[in-house]
C-alpha cells in the first residue's frame, strides 16, 4: 500500500514536473518569436532607409511611399501606415473575409522605425561609390531583418498579404501576384517620381534569393534555442 501511495506520487510529481518544462519551452518560444518580429522590423526598416538614403534606386513599394511623400505634408513611415490601412480593406473585399487588423501592427511597427531611421540617418552619399556601398548595405540588412521578422509567425504587411489576396481570387500564382503587385507600385512611384533607378532592378532580383539564404539560417538556429 506504501509502495503503491509512493509511487503515485512520482507519477504525480512527474507529470506537473513535465507540464511546467513545456510551458516554459512554450514560454521561451514565445519570447524568441517577439524578439526576431520586433528585431528584424527594427533591422529592415534601418536597411530600407539606407537604401532611400544611397538615391541609387528603391524597391516598387518604397519608391511609392517616397514619392507621395514628396508631394504631400506627411512623412514616408505615415504614407506606409496610410496605405497599409487602405490595403487592408482592399484585401478584405478581394477574398471576400474580415479585415486583417492584426497586420496594422507591422506597418506601425515599421512606419515608425522607418521615419526615426530617416531622421537620424540624414545624410546623401555625393559620390557614386558611396551610394553603391550604401545602397548594397540597405540591401542585405533589410533581407536580413526580412528573413528574421518572419520567425516570429505573426501578421505580414499588407503589401505582402495583396499578393495572397490577388493569386487567390483570380487563382493566379505567387509569381504573377508578386509581379503585378510590385509593377503597380512601380508605376505609381514613377508618377509620382519616386526614387526609381537602377538599385530597383537590383533590389526586385536580388532581396528575394537574398532573403532565401538567410531564412532557413535564421530557422535552424531558433529551432536550437527553443
Amino acid at each position: 500500500m506504501f509502495f503503491r501511495f509512493l509511487f503515485v506520487r512520482i507519477d504525480t510529481y512527474v507529470l506537473i514536473k513535465s507540464l511546467f518544462l513545456m510551458r516554459l519551452v512554450n514560454m521561451n518560444k514565445t519570447y524568441a518569436r517577439v524578439f526576431a518580429y520586433i528585431v528584424g522590423l527594427i533591422i529592415q526598416s534601418v536597411g530600407l532607409s539606407l537604401i532611400i538614403r544611397s538615391d541609387f534606386g528603391t524597391g516598387p513599394w518604397d519608391g511609392f511611399y517616397v514619392g507621395i511623400s514628396n508631394h504631400s505634408g506627411l512623412t514616408v513611415g505615415s504614407w506606409l501606415f496610410v496605405v497599409g490601412i487602405l490595403l487592408v480593406f482592399f484585401n478584405s473585399y478581394l477574398i471576400k473575409s474580415k479585415p486583417n487588423f492584426i497586420s496594422l501592427i507591422t506597418i506601425f511597427i515599421m512606419g515608425l522605425c522607418m521615419d526615426c531611421c530617416l531622421y537620424l540617418l540624414d545624410f546623401e552619399p555625393d559620390q557614386a561609390e558611396m551610394q553603391v556601398l550604401t545602397f548594397w548595405a540597405g540591401l542585405l540588412l533589410t533581407s536580413i531583418g526580412m528573413s528574421l521578422y518572419v520567425q516570429g509567425k505573426f501578421a505580414i504587411t499588407p503589401a505582402d498579404q495583396l499578393m495572397y489576396a490577388l493569386s487567390h481570387r483570380f487563382r493566379l500564382s505567387l509569381m504573377w501576384s508578386k509581379t503585378l503587385t510590385d509593377m503597380g507600385a512601380l508605376m505609381l512611384a514613377f508618377l509620382l517620381h519616386g526614387p526609381i533607378g537602377f538599385g530597383t532592378i537590383i533590389y526586385t532580383f536580388l532581396c528575394g534569393p537574398f532573403i532565401q539564404f538567410f531564412i532557413p539560417k535564421f530557422e535552424r538556429f531558433f529551432t536550437q534555442k527553443t
